[in-house]
């Protein structure tokens, strides 16, 4: 139990940490344009999310088994997969699309 606190703790850390690296490597519209992108389609999207996450765990899964530290694949795994989570986090718009003119109706 202690060693998923662990571990949770710092998938946690992880998600974060890219979330706001992405955020400040991407510039906003770009981030805007690959939210389109991934949500024009909510079904779209949690396949491609599907896809992806299959993905990481896999390719993790057999590098670690060619390595001999498969063991690890419990950490390494989620710990990939939660920095994707943060990058499509980064990707959410944090404003509307009707923000600006309200800013320019107040001032």
């Amino acid at each position: 139990m202690r060693n998923f606190l662990i571990s949770s703790a710092a998938n946690i850390v992880l998600i974060f940490a890219s979330y706001f690296v992405f955020k400040g490597i991407i510039s906003g519209p770009t981030r805007h344009r690959l939210y389109e992108n991934f949500f024009g389609s909510f079904a779209k999207f949690i396949i491609y999310l599907f896809i992806i996450t299959v993905l990481i765990t896999g390719l993790t899964a057999f590098a670690l088994y060619k390595t001999r530290f498969i063991a690890y694949v419990n950490v390494v795994a989620p710990a990939l997969v939660s920095i994707l989570v943060g990058f499509v986090m980064s990707t959410v718009p944090t404003r509307g699309s009707g923000d600006k003119n309200n800013n320019k109706n107040k001032g």
